[in-house]
Protein backbone atom coordinates (compact mmCIF):
# COMPACT_ATOMS: atom_id res chain seq x y z
CA UNK A 1 0.00 0.00 0.00
CA UNK A 2 1.16 3.60 -0.59
CA UNK A 3 2.57 6.10 2.34
CA UNK A 4 -0.14 7.73 3.32
CA UNK A 5 -0.56 11.52 2.82
CA UNK A 6 1.04 13.86 5.47
CA UNK A 7 -1.50 16.36 6.64
CA UNK A 8 -0.78 19.61 8.36
CA UNK A 9 -3.57 21.27 10.53
CA UNK A 10 -3.81 25.43 10.76
CA UNK A 11 -6.11 25.96 13.62
CA UNK A 12 -6.80 23.81 16.86
CA UNK A 13 -10.06 25.63 17.20
CA UNK A 14 -13.75 23.77 18.04
CA UNK A 15 -13.85 21.98 14.76
CA UNK A 16 -10.16 20.52 15.05
CA UNK A 17 -10.99 17.05 17.05
CA UNK A 18 -13.74 15.77 14.48
CA UNK A 19 -10.40 16.05 11.97
CA UNK A 20 -8.37 14.35 14.67
CA UNK A 21 -10.53 11.64 15.07
CA UNK A 22 -11.75 11.12 11.71
CA UNK A 23 -8.52 11.30 10.27
CA UNK A 24 -7.67 7.37 12.30
CA UNK A 25 -10.21 5.72 10.31
CA UNK A 26 -8.79 6.43 6.76
CA UNK A 27 -5.26 4.76 6.14
CA UNK A 28 -4.82 7.45 2.91
CA UNK A 29 -3.73 10.30 5.39
CA UNK A 30 -1.92 11.05 8.72
CA UNK A 31 -2.01 13.48 10.69
CA UNK A 32 1.94 14.69 10.90
CA UNK A 33 1.98 18.51 12.55
CA UNK A 34 -0.04 20.87 13.79
CA UNK A 35 -0.62 25.05 14.06
CA UNK A 36 -2.42 27.24 15.84
CA UNK A 37 -2.26 31.64 16.68
CA UNK A 38 -1.73 30.05 20.13
CA UNK A 39 0.86 27.67 20.19
CA UNK A 40 -0.76 26.56 23.83
CA UNK A 41 -3.74 25.13 21.76
CA UNK A 42 -1.72 23.57 19.30
CA UNK A 43 0.44 21.68 21.95
CA UNK A 44 -3.08 20.65 23.96
CA UNK A 45 -4.59 18.97 20.62
CA UNK A 46 -0.97 17.38 19.51
CA UNK A 47 -0.76 15.50 23.16
CA UNK A 48 -4.51 14.70 22.89
CA UNK A 49 -4.62 13.17 19.44
CA UNK A 50 -0.99 11.98 19.25
CA UNK A 51 0.20 14.59 16.25
CA UNK A 52 3.91 14.46 16.21
CA UNK A 53 5.09 18.06 15.66
CA UNK A 54 3.99 20.97 16.77
CA UNK A 55 4.66 24.05 14.49
CA UNK A 56 4.75 27.91 13.84
CA UNK A 57 1.69 28.19 10.91
CA UNK A 58 4.80 29.63 8.75
CA UNK A 59 6.70 26.56 9.71
CA UNK A 60 4.12 23.93 8.81
CA UNK A 61 3.49 25.61 5.51
CA UNK A 62 7.15 25.98 4.43
CA UNK A 63 7.84 21.88 5.49
CA UNK A 64 8.52 19.61 2.79
CA UNK A 65 7.63 16.96 4.79
CA UNK A 66 3.82 18.23 4.51
CA UNK A 67 1.50 17.05 1.77
CA UNK A 68 -1.26 18.53 2.26
CA UNK A 69 -3.01 21.76 4.65
CA UNK A 70 -6.05 21.21 6.12
CA UNK A 71 -6.93 25.07 6.98
CA UNK A 72 -9.42 25.19 10.08
CA UNK A 73 -9.16 28.51 10.29
CA UNK A 74 -12.18 31.35 10.94
CA UNK A 75 -13.98 31.96 7.69
CA UNK A 76 -12.19 35.65 6.97
CA UNK A 77 -8.89 33.99 6.68
CA UNK A 78 -10.01 30.94 4.51
CA UNK A 79 -8.46 32.51 1.17
CA UNK A 80 -5.72 34.10 2.86
CA UNK A 81 -4.25 31.16 4.10
CA UNK A 82 -4.97 28.77 1.18
CA UNK A 83 -3.11 31.31 -0.87
CA UNK A 84 -0.25 30.84 1.59
CA UNK A 85 -0.62 27.09 1.18
CA UNK A 86 -1.01 27.22 -2.74
CA UNK A 87 1.69 29.43 -2.92
CA UNK A 88 4.36 27.30 -0.66
CA UNK A 89 3.70 24.26 -3.43
CA UNK A 90 1.34 22.14 -1.21
CA UNK A 91 -2.60 20.90 -1.86
CA UNK A 92 -5.00 22.69 0.30
CA UNK A 93 -8.15 22.04 2.07
CA UNK A 94 -10.47 24.59 4.10
CA UNK A 95 -13.37 24.04 6.19
CA UNK A 96 -16.24 25.66 4.42
CA UNK A 97 -17.51 28.20 3.81
CA UNK A 98 -14.69 28.77 0.71
CA UNK A 99 -14.12 32.44 1.23
CA UNK A 100 -15.89 35.53 2.02
CA UNK A 101 -16.36 36.89 -1.21
CA UNK A 102 -16.28 35.63 -4.95
CA UNK A 103 -13.23 37.29 -5.92
CA UNK A 104 -11.19 35.58 -3.04
CA UNK A 105 -12.55 32.78 -4.08
CA UNK A 106 -12.25 32.82 -7.96
CA UNK A 107 -8.23 33.69 -7.06
CA UNK A 108 -7.54 30.57 -4.97
CA UNK A 109 -9.09 28.52 -8.01
CA UNK A 110 -6.93 30.42 -10.73
CA UNK A 111 -4.11 29.96 -8.19
CA UNK A 112 -4.19 26.52 -7.52
CA UNK A 113 -5.06 25.61 -11.47
CA UNK A 114 -1.70 27.97 -12.54
CA UNK A 115 0.43 25.66 -10.02
CA UNK A 116 -0.80 22.78 -10.98
CA UNK A 117 -2.40 21.87 -7.13
CA UNK A 118 -5.20 20.80 -6.09
CA UNK A 119 -7.97 22.78 -3.61
CA UNK A 120 -10.71 20.99 -1.41
CA UNK A 121 -13.51 22.18 1.31
CA UNK A 122 -15.40 21.25 3.45
CA UNK A 123 -18.24 20.02 4.17
CA UNK A 124 -17.57 16.25 2.80
CA UNK A 125 -21.31 14.73 3.83
CA UNK A 126 -22.35 14.62 1.17
CA UNK A 127 -19.94 11.45 0.70
CA UNK A 128 -21.09 9.73 3.29
CA UNK A 129 -22.79 6.45 2.89
CA UNK A 130 -26.72 7.76 3.26
CA UNK A 131 -26.08 10.50 0.52
CA UNK A 132 -24.21 8.46 -1.80
CA UNK A 133 -26.98 5.76 -1.85
CA UNK A 134 -29.46 8.87 -2.23
CA UNK A 135 -27.39 10.16 -5.47
CA UNK A 136 -27.45 6.17 -6.96
CA UNK A 137 -31.40 6.07 -6.19
CA UNK A 138 -31.94 9.69 -7.86
CA UNK A 139 -29.52 8.48 -11.03
CA UNK A 140 -31.19 5.61 -11.00
CA UNK A 141 -34.44 7.79 -11.62
CA UNK A 142 -36.33 5.32 -8.45
CA UNK A 143 -38.46 8.44 -7.83
CA UNK A 144 -38.36 9.64 -11.80
CA UNK A 145 -37.55 12.81 -12.23
CA UNK A 146 -37.04 15.31 -9.65
CA UNK A 147 -39.10 18.59 -9.89
CA UNK A 148 -39.00 20.07 -6.61
CA UNK A 149 -37.76 20.10 -2.84
CA UNK A 150 -37.61 21.11 1.08
CA UNK A 151 -34.20 21.91 3.18
CA UNK A 152 -34.21 23.17 6.21
CA UNK A 153 -31.96 24.16 8.83
CA UNK A 154 -33.31 26.18 12.18
CA UNK A 155 -32.42 26.72 15.50
CA UNK A 156 -32.22 29.45 18.82
CA UNK A 157 -28.86 30.30 17.78
CA UNK A 158 -25.08 29.07 18.30
CA UNK A 159 -24.57 31.27 21.40
CA UNK A 160 -26.43 28.05 23.49
CA UNK A 161 -23.01 25.94 23.07
CA UNK A 162 -20.21 27.53 21.40
CA UNK A 163 -18.08 29.46 23.80
CA UNK A 164 -17.00 31.97 21.16
CA UNK A 165 -19.84 32.16 19.17
CA UNK A 166 -19.20 36.14 17.76
CA UNK A 167 -18.51 35.14 14.18
CA UNK A 168 -21.67 33.99 13.47
CA UNK A 169 -23.25 37.10 14.00
CA UNK A 170 -20.56 39.23 12.72
CA UNK A 171 -21.07 39.91 8.84
CA UNK A 172 -19.60 36.92 6.90
CA UNK A 173 -21.60 34.73 9.41
CA UNK A 174 -25.22 34.20 9.74
CA UNK A 175 -27.21 30.97 9.30
CA UNK A 176 -26.69 30.81 5.06
CA UNK A 177 -23.23 30.65 4.77
CA UNK A 178 -22.70 28.20 8.42
CA UNK A 179 -25.60 25.64 7.19
CA UNK A 180 -26.28 25.76 4.27
CA UNK A 181 -23.35 24.77 2.63
CA UNK A 182 -24.21 20.94 4.05
CA UNK A 183 -27.71 21.23 2.40
CA UNK A 184 -26.20 22.97 -1.21
CA UNK A 185 -23.45 20.24 -1.43
CA UNK A 186 -25.80 17.40 -1.27
CA UNK A 187 -28.05 19.22 -3.21
CA UNK A 188 -25.74 19.73 -5.93
CA UNK A 189 -24.67 16.53 -5.53
CA UNK A 190 -28.09 15.25 -6.60
CA UNK A 191 -29.27 17.84 -9.25
CA UNK A 192 -26.08 19.45 -10.23
CA UNK A 193 -25.98 23.54 -10.67
CA UNK A 194 -28.15 25.74 -9.12
CA UNK A 195 -29.30 28.92 -11.81
CA UNK A 196 -31.10 31.32 -9.50
CA UNK A 197 -32.54 32.18 -6.19
CA UNK A 198 -35.35 34.42 -4.96
CA UNK A 199 -35.09 34.93 -1.06
CA UNK A 200 -36.19 36.94 1.97
CA UNK A 201 -34.23 37.46 4.63
CA UNK A 202 -34.31 39.50 8.53
CA UNK A 203 -32.65 40.09 11.32
CA UNK A 204 -35.15 38.55 14.15
CA UNK A 205 -33.02 39.70 17.48
CA UNK A 206 -30.07 42.71 17.70
CA UNK A 207 -27.62 40.84 19.82
CA UNK A 208 -27.28 37.82 21.27
CA UNK A 209 -26.42 36.46 25.05
CA UNK A 210 -23.07 33.99 25.11
CA UNK A 211 -24.67 31.02 27.58
CA UNK A 212 -21.74 28.99 28.32
CA UNK A 213 -17.72 28.95 28.20
CA UNK A 214 -15.69 31.50 30.05
CA UNK A 215 -17.48 34.58 28.17
CA UNK A 216 -20.93 33.27 29.68
CA UNK A 217 -23.67 36.18 29.51
CA UNK A 218 -21.59 38.36 27.68
CA UNK A 219 -23.81 40.07 24.55
CA UNK A 220 -23.07 40.10 21.00
CA UNK A 221 -24.11 42.32 18.39
CA UNK A 222 -26.18 40.81 15.48
CA UNK A 223 -25.03 42.29 12.36
CA UNK A 224 -25.85 40.01 9.75
CA UNK A 225 -29.42 38.62 8.57
CA UNK A 226 -30.37 35.65 10.71
CA UNK A 227 -33.39 33.89 9.03
CA UNK A 228 -33.39 33.31 5.35
CA UNK A 229 -36.00 31.53 3.12
CA UNK A 230 -34.96 30.61 -0.31
CA UNK A 231 -36.01 29.54 -3.49
CA UNK A 232 -33.44 27.88 -5.13
CA UNK A 233 -33.61 26.74 -9.47
CA UNK A 234 -31.54 24.04 -10.36
CA UNK A 235 -30.36 23.86 -14.27
CA UNK A 236 -31.90 20.24 -14.01
CA UNK A 237 -35.55 21.92 -13.42
CA UNK A 238 -36.05 21.62 -9.67
CA UNK A 239 -36.71 23.74 -7.22
CA UNK A 240 -36.19 23.97 -3.86
CA UNK A 241 -37.25 25.45 -0.73
CA UNK A 242 -34.70 26.22 1.91
CA UNK A 243 -35.11 27.93 5.39
CA UNK A 244 -32.21 28.53 7.20
CA UNK A 245 -32.76 30.02 10.65
CA UNK A 246 -31.08 30.69 13.79
CA UNK A 247 -33.85 32.54 15.10
CA UNK A 248 -36.49 29.82 15.94
CA UNK A 249 -36.91 29.18 19.68
CA UNK A 250 -38.22 25.38 20.61
CA UNK A 251 -38.02 21.93 18.33
CA UNK A 252 -39.59 21.69 14.73
CA UNK A 253 -41.05 18.99 12.76
CA UNK A 254 -39.89 20.21 9.84
CA UNK A 255 -38.67 17.46 7.11
CA UNK A 256 -34.76 18.42 7.17
CA UNK A 257 -34.49 17.48 3.31
CA UNK A 258 -36.44 15.81 0.78
CA UNK A 259 -36.79 15.52 -2.64
CA UNK A 260 -40.04 14.78 -4.82
CA UNK A 261 -39.85 13.29 -8.29
CA UNK A 262 -42.65 12.25 -10.67
CA UNK A 263 -43.00 8.87 -9.03
CA UNK A 264 -42.19 9.41 -5.61
CA UNK A 265 -40.54 11.13 -2.77
CA UNK A 266 -36.94 10.89 -0.87
CA UNK A 267 -36.33 11.70 2.44
CA UNK A 268 -32.82 12.25 3.44
CA UNK A 269 -30.91 12.58 6.65
CA UNK A 270 -29.53 15.49 8.48
CA UNK A 271 -27.04 16.93 6.00
CA UNK A 272 -24.18 18.09 8.67
CA UNK A 273 -23.88 14.14 10.12
CA UNK A 274 -22.45 11.14 8.47
CA UNK A 275 -25.12 8.40 9.34
CA UNK A 276 -29.12 8.12 8.97
CA UNK A 277 -31.73 6.49 7.28
CA UNK A 278 -32.76 7.32 3.73
CA UNK A 279 -36.41 6.75 3.14
CA UNK A 280 -38.69 6.49 -0.50
CA UNK A 281 -42.08 6.67 -0.69
CA UNK A 282 -43.80 6.22 -3.74
CA UNK A 283 -47.53 6.65 -4.81
CA UNK A 284 -49.93 5.15 -2.57
CA UNK A 285 -47.56 3.70 -0.46
CA UNK A 286 -45.43 4.06 2.57
CA UNK A 287 -42.03 5.80 3.52
CA UNK A 288 -39.59 2.34 3.02
CA UNK A 289 -36.66 2.51 4.37
CA UNK A 290 -33.94 1.56 1.81
CA UNK A 291 -30.89 -0.32 2.42
CA UNK A 292 -27.30 1.89 2.00
CA UNK A 293 -25.09 0.76 -0.07
CA UNK A 294 -21.48 1.36 1.65
CA UNK A 295 -20.00 -0.35 4.74
CA UNK A 296 -17.89 2.39 5.56
CA UNK A 297 -17.83 4.58 8.60
CA UNK A 298 -17.97 8.47 7.99
CA UNK A 299 -16.54 11.20 9.81
CA UNK A 300 -14.75 14.54 8.98
CA UNK A 301 -11.91 14.50 7.36
CA UNK A 302 -13.37 11.91 4.70
CA UNK A 303 -13.18 14.56 1.84
CA UNK A 304 -9.90 14.75 2.78
CA UNK A 305 -9.11 10.97 2.53
CA UNK A 306 -10.99 11.59 -0.91
CA UNK A 307 -8.27 14.41 -2.00
CA UNK A 308 -5.19 12.20 -0.94
CA UNK A 309 -6.12 9.30 -2.86
CA UNK A 310 -7.37 11.08 -5.79
CA UNK A 311 -4.28 12.81 -5.79
CA UNK A 312 -2.14 9.47 -5.82
CA UNK A 313 -4.58 8.16 -8.32
CA UNK A 314 -4.53 10.77 -10.40
CA UNK A 315 -8.29 11.61 -11.00
CA UNK A 316 -10.52 14.51 -10.00
CA UNK A 317 -11.52 14.60 -6.41
CA UNK A 318 -15.15 14.92 -5.24
CA UNK A 319 -14.82 17.82 -2.72
CA UNK A 320 -13.28 20.35 -4.66
CA UNK A 321 -12.81 23.82 -5.44
CA UNK A 322 -14.84 24.26 -8.30
CA UNK A 323 -18.23 22.76 -6.22
CA UNK A 324 -17.27 24.50 -3.07
CA UNK A 325 -17.14 27.76 -5.00
CA UNK A 326 -20.65 27.31 -6.70
CA UNK A 327 -21.89 26.46 -3.33
CA UNK A 328 -20.49 29.31 -2.11
CA UNK A 329 -21.88 31.49 -4.97
CA UNK A 330 -25.04 29.94 -4.58
CA UNK A 331 -25.36 30.80 -0.72
CA UNK A 332 -24.12 34.51 -1.53
CA UNK A 333 -26.94 34.76 -4.32
CA UNK A 334 -29.41 34.03 -1.36
CA UNK A 335 -27.90 36.76 0.11
CA UNK A 336 -28.05 38.75 -2.23
CA UNK A 337 -31.41 38.19 -3.52
CA UNK A 338 -32.84 38.84 0.11
CA UNK A 339 -31.66 42.22 0.10
CA UNK A 340 -32.62 43.13 -3.57
CA UNK A 341 -35.73 41.74 -3.49
CA UNK A 342 -34.80 40.36 -6.71
CA UNK A 343 -34.26 37.53 -8.74
CA UNK A 344 -29.96 36.72 -8.99
CA UNK A 345 -28.76 34.68 -11.57
CA UNK A 346 -25.86 32.30 -10.39
CA UNK A 347 -23.41 32.33 -12.82
CA UNK A 348 -20.66 29.79 -11.32
CA UNK A 349 -20.86 25.91 -12.58
CA UNK A 350 -18.83 22.45 -11.86
CA UNK A 351 -18.79 18.99 -13.45
CA UNK A 352 -20.80 16.69 -11.07
CA UNK A 353 -18.25 13.78 -10.99
CA UNK A 354 -19.64 9.95 -10.90
CA UNK A 355 -21.26 8.66 -7.38
CA UNK A 356 -18.64 6.49 -4.83
CA UNK A 357 -19.21 2.53 -6.06
CA UNK A 358 -21.00 0.36 -4.01
CA UNK A 359 -19.20 -1.43 -1.44
CA UNK A 360 -19.26 -3.68 1.84
CA UNK A 361 -15.98 -2.95 2.44
CA UNK A 362 -15.34 -0.79 6.41
CA UNK A 363 -12.98 1.64 3.45
CA UNK A 364 -14.37 4.30 1.34
CA UNK A 365 -14.18 2.72 -2.48
CA UNK A 366 -13.01 6.37 -4.32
Amino acid sequence: MSKPARIGVIGCGNISPQYFKGAKLYPQIRMEACSDLSADVAKSRAEEFDVPRVLTVDELIADPEIDIVLNLTTPQFHAAINTRILEAGKHAYCEKPFATSREEGRAVLELAKRKGLRVGCAPDTFLSSPMQTARKLVDDGVIGRVFGGTAVFACPGHERWHPNPEFYYKQGGGPVLDMAPYYFTVLANLLGPAVSVVSSGKRVFTERKIATGPNEGQRVEVETATHNNSLVEYASGACVNAMFSFDVQGAHDLPLLTLYGSEGNLSLPDPNCFDGVVRVCRPGGEWEEMSLLHNYEGARALGLAELADAIRNEREHRANGELAFHVFDTMLACEEAAASGSRVSIDSSFERLPALLGSDSKSPKF
